[in-house]
């Protein structure tokens, strides 16, 4: 296309500090203007279409947008990426089948997941009213009297958990389809508040935005924790009886655990590097599986022998870690946190510890620091509160805390895009507080 403007440099984990933004334009695009949350950053009015752009000190999630014009000054194209949120594991969109008349009269969902998993289930809502569905998303819809709105909603859960949600208005004063982009996010709501009517619960940038459902989904826990588990069969079994094995056994594998519909994985705090597709390097950092906490207790997660990694001489990266770890907890449909897991290693991050820490808050993600060799100085000067696990029953005290926090949180779908999401505010007449604080 003669206007286009694509981004040729995409920007898919944690970002901070100067890097090269690349364009690619379309022949009817003379003048190129980047703005970085709507604060002009840069002006291009010829080739290479490329800058240098800062992003700054903090990870913020932030949105990047290029706007071309033609030669008279007008837009004539614009494309936007999002920066430090998650891209979304699946999509899906609802396509109408008019009859005669020209009324939508069957519904048809379109998804791509891109790790392929399957769709376990498909449902939809007309004007709130559950509509059956085949087993290939398709729907017939109830007569509909055009000359009023009609709310149509989506939902596609997949086999790994994910959940993706979308909502269109058809009818009334819409000359055309609306489609409101559902976002997941994370807040507090103490049962005893939870409203019948979810209007005027929360505003973004002072407009108000309305809330389709809040629901105690399951809750995901990440901890980063180092693979040699030597620090913590110290702290957590000081005998050292069976060696490694006696993490293994029974009694120790149900110790310490977290309350039911809570998922644990772990982020191992050793980079790997990897080439992207369009061979930007990129750091990755290997994770568990995901573990059930009615399967396993604390004490068997963190005092287990990772083989693969135990003994070796890589630096340990933990806040970086951290960072990404917060990234993955906002991916889905989930109550979430992050527990930090220090060892005796030395931290050989990219980003300071304070700066991981305002970017889990800005997302809504709470951070626990656990140290197994108890909170020195040094420790709280550098991540603020720590919590000592160097024994059993602080450990126990530790997981009580974290266990609160997760029954505290809700999770709710907001009308909005990712970004718009985590700038929430409470109007305080709902009861719910988002997790996530605006920066």
């Amino acid at each position: 296309m003669s206007s286009q403007v694509v981004f040729l440099s995409l920007f898919l984990g944690l970002l901070a500090g100067p890097h090269v933004v690349e364009m690619q334009v379309g022949p009817a695009v003379k003048s190129l203007r980047i703005l970085l949350d709507d604060r002009p950053v840069a002006v291009l009015q010829q080739r290479p279409w490329r800058a240098t752009i800062d992003f700054g000190t903090a990870i913020v999630p932030s949105e990047l947008i290029a706007v071309g014009y033609d030669a008279t000054g007008s837009e004539v194209g614009r494309a936007k990426q999002l920066l430090n949120v998650p891209r979304p594991v699946a999509e899906f969109n609802i396509t109408l089948q008019n009859d005669d008349a020209g009324v939508p009269a069957a519904a048809q969902f379109r998804w791509e997941h891109l790790m392929a998993a399957e769709a376990v289930s498909t449902s939809l809502l007309v004007d709130g009213k559950s509509v059956p569905m085949d087993r290939k998303g398709a729907a017939r819809l109830p007569r509909l009297d055009m000359k009023h709105p009609h709310v149509i909603s989506g939902e596609i859960k997949f086999d790994d958990g994910f959940v993706t949600r979308r909502e269109m208005v058809i009818g009334g004063a819409v000359t055309d389809t609306a489609d409101a982009e559902m976002t997941p996010v994370g807040v507090r709501q103490p049962a005893a508040a939870a409203p019948a009517n979810l209007t005027d619960c929360v505003t973004s940038n002072g407009a108000p935005l309305r809330i389709a459902a809040v629901e105690k989904a399951p809750a995901q826990v990440i901890f980063v924790l180092d693979p040699d588990p030597t620090d913590a069969l110290r702290a957590l079994n000081p005998q050292l009886t069976a060696g490694y094995l006696w993490a293994e056994r029974l009694e120790a594998r149900r110790l310490v655990m977290l309350d039911p519909g809570t998922w644990m994985r772990i982020l191992y705090p050793v980079a790997e590097r990897y080439q992207s597709t369009s061979n930007a390097p990129s750091t990755l950092f290997p994770p568990s599986k995901d573990v059930d906490s009615a399967s396993a207790g604390l004490v068997w997660l963190l005092t287990r022998a990772y083989d693969q990694y135990v003994g070796d001489n890589l630096p340990r990266r933990f806040a970086d870690a951290a960072g990404v770890a917060g990234l993955n907890a906002i991916t889905g449909a989930h109550r979430r946190a992050v527990v930090l897991v220090l060892s005796r290693r030395d931290d050989a991050s990219t980003h300071s510890a304070a700066s991981v820490r305002r970017y889990l808050a800005s997302i809504g993600v709470p951070l626990y620091v656990w140290s197994l060799s108890g909170p020195s100085p040094a420790l709280r000067e550098t991540w603020g509160e720590v919590d000592d696990i160097s024994s059993l029953p602080r450990l126990k005290a530790a997981a009580d805390r974290l266990r609160a926090d997760l029954a505290s949180q809700r999770v709710a779908w907001v009308a909005a895009d990712p970004i718009t999401a985590l700038r929430l505010q409470s109007t305080g007449r709902c009861g719910i507080t988002p997790l996530a604080a605006p920066r």
